[in-house]
């Protein structure tokens, strides 16, 4: 039997998730539904500081599985929504990749998009979204669903693993913050570790 997941509740800074289990029955879904919810690892900010990182490895369920719904929140330490005067989520991504089975290595990965509600992954896809599209309705009508973990799709001597990558922004100082005033905030180096160029303060 496949079992079918449901309501990921994304709660980046925190990883909400909820799951479904529906059997199959005369080749007709029945609604079984299982819940859970997901926790992301913490971002800290300070104003106007952002975050853009990836996290490997994620605790998600494993099998082969379908996937009915996604959502993902951006939550405090006690799961209450963040409202975007405070911090701004930029965009959230939830990707599977494979891993050799002995490697800890994150970049020793193999990215795979899931597979989509076509044949032949016509229309793959990968979760995510952003602050404009809290609320959006994700559930994928019956019978289909996002299909995941199917062991015939997994190289030989590898592992289906999932990532996320975060990127949120500190707005609680909003003209520093939609200014990019680098010069506010002591920063010195570009998201990429590289020192800024002499006399940039931001923009």
């Amino acid at each position: 039997m496949r079992h079918i997941y449901q309501d990921w509740a994304l709660l980046l800074v925190i990883l909400f998730l909820a799951l479904s289990t529906p059997s199959k029955a005369s080749g007709k879904s029945k609604g079984k539904i299982k819940s859970a919810v997901f926790l992301s690892p913490k971002v800290e900010l300070a104003p106007g500081i952002s975050s853009n990182k990836n996290y490997h490895d994620l605790k998600f369920p494993k099998g082969h599985i379908a996937i009915k719904n996604f959502y993902g929140e951006l939550v405090d330490d006690e799961g209450n929504s963040i409202p975007l005067y405070e911090t701004y989520l930029h965009h959230w991504t939830v990707i599977k990749y494979y891993q050799p089975k002995n490697s800890t290595d994150p970049q020793d990965k193999v990215i795979s998009r899931n597979a989509g509600i076509c044949q032949q992954n016509l229309l793959s896809q990968y979760f995510g979204l952003g602050s404009e599209t809290r609320q959006t309705a994700t559930r994928i009508p019956d019978p289909f669903g996002i299909e995941v973990g199917n062991p015939t799709e997994i190289p030989a001597g590898y592992e289906e693993k999932w990532m996320v990558n975060l990127h949120v922004i500190d707005t609680q100082d909003r003209i520093g913050c939609t200014e990019c005033r680098c010069d506010l905030y002591n920063v010195t180096k570009d998201g990429n570790g590289q020192p800024l160029r002499p006399g940039y303060i931001g923009g």
